[in-house]
């Protein structure tokens, strides 16, 4: 029994053996992440960075992550995005950089770089960007590099740049036989309200006008250009102090003010819906509208409408806003090194101009402005846009921005439903901010 027993578990051995050298039809295992080509094989490093974007920008960011990530083994990068619009991407951030949760290299909104500057929340980058030779940050215009400052250090850089001009529709302007504006930028408010008035149109024959010369943004940092135009300003030369009750500011938002209720050349535009503008011009019905690159794409998704771009009329002096979407690094990132490395990548020329070319973004560096950006054919004249940086200027932004900022749009909400004077709630306005403001920094 004992012999058959051995027997038994001999053959089988034998079994097994055979079994192992028999060649099986089987397809093969993909091979894991450290026996590919080129995979690290020590500790990777996450990365997180944080967009606020709309969806076709976000899978250009993530080709340019996949781009980052094969020329940086060790190194991956996990993309958050927010969908929600610059308000509620901001809220969110400042909530996680609060629960010492932040994102390793952020998209900031410029209106939020000094308030988050000034709470120690960025990484300053004078020392990193002084150390990268390859980096070139003489590649950045003095007046960009000036936005991104606070207290003279630099945390943050544009990823890409904008300014306000002004769209209008060459359709209109044909039907009406009105002149485009020059790009001169020679057209002056007078200009601009004697086009619109040509503009508007009762195009039915109902009683009720239905083209309109022009839409109005009374909200936010769309009010600035005219406030510069007319030599006014939102806050004084050291920012101590809010001027929207200068007579210069007045007449400023008067005019716009009398686009829509005097003159009636003006759409009626919600201030709660910031589309609204954007949505009526694209539809074909206003003759112009200040808006800037980033709405190009949407824009264009209007097969029908012919439009072009001229640079904004002036007043007393020319004047736009230069805006800007920044990239920084959260100070308490645990991978400084490897944030600089991301942080330098997406701030590229590569990366500018894939952006310009994919989605008509305006780009930071001069080199990519003045090279690809400028001499490319996209069936507008951008040289319009690259022209108002030489007399753009900086919002005039605070540390208290976010605490003082509804007390000036409540003004201007009632001033547009005609619930107050112009006068009597850009007065009111002010008085509330630089009592706010007072209250604030005494607490410093």
């Amino acid at each position: 029994m004992r012999r058959l027993s051995l027997v038994l578990l001999l053959t089988a051995f034998v079994a097994l053996l055979v079994a192992g050298c028999t060649k099986v039809d089987e397809a093969p295992s993909a091979p894991s992440a450290a026996s590919k080509p080129g995979a690290p094989t020590g500790p990777t490093t996450e990365l997180v960075l944080f967009t606020w974007t709309a969806r076709d920008e976000e899978q250009v960011n993530q080709e340019i992550i996949k781009e980052f990530e094969a020329a940086n083994p060790g190194i991956t990068v996990r993309l958050q995005n927010e969908t929600g619009g610059s308000q509620t991407a901001m809220q969110k951030l400042q909530t996680m950089i609060s629960a010492q949760q932040g994102p390793d290299v952020i998209s900031i909104h410029g209106a939020f770089f000094i308030p988050l500057a000034a709470k120690g929340a960025l990484l300053s980058l004078d020392e990193r960007m002084a150390g990268d030779p390859a980096f070139n940050a003489a590649d950045f215009s003095p007046a960009l590099l000036e936005l991104c400052k606070y207290e003279g250090k630099i945390y943050s850089l544009p990823r890409y740049t904008s300014v306000y001009c002004l769209f209008y529709n060459k359709t209109l302007f044909d039907e009406a036989k009105v002149a485009y504006p020059p790009v001169s930028g020679e057209w002056t408010w007078h200009h601009y309200l004697a086009a619109a008035k040509k503009l508007t149109k009762d195009t039915d024959g109902d009683g009720k006008i239905d083209q309109w010369g022009c839409v109005i943004d009374f909200w936010g940092a769309r009010i600035y250009p005219w406030l510069w135009q007319n030599g006014a300003s939102l806050m004084n030369a050291d920012r101590s102090r809010c001027t929207l009750d200068s007579p210069e500011a007045i007449e400023a938002m008067q005019f716009l003010y009398d686009l829509r209720h005097k003159h009636k050349v003006a759409a009626a535009a919600s201030n709660s819906d910031h589309d609204a503008g954007l949505t009526a011009f694209t539809q074909g019905h206003i003759g112009m509208y200040m808006t800037g690159p980033w709405d190009i794409q949407t824009l264009r998704q209007a097969k029908t409408l012919q439009w072009d771009v001229a640079p904004l009329p002036r007043k007393k002096q020319k004047a736009t806003m230069l805006g800007t979407e920044n990239y920084g690094i959260w100070s308490g990132t645990k991978h400084p090194d490897e944030a600089w490395k991301l942080f330098a990548f997406l701030m590229s020329p590569e990366v500018q101009t894939k952006m310009a070319e994919r989605l008509e973004k305006m780009p930071s560096r001069t080199s990519v402005l003045q090279g690809p950006y400028l001499q490319g054919s996209p069936g507008f004249d951008r040289k319009v846009f690259v022209d108002a940086i030489a007399y753009g200027r900086q919002p005039e932004n605070i540390p208290e921005w976010s605490q003082v900022k509804d007390l000036i749009q409540n003004q201007l909400d009632l001033i547009w439903v005609q619930k107050t004077t112009v006068a009597a709630g850009l007065k009111k306005a002010a008085a509330d901010v630089n009592k706010t403001l007072t209250e604030l920094r005494a607490k410093k």
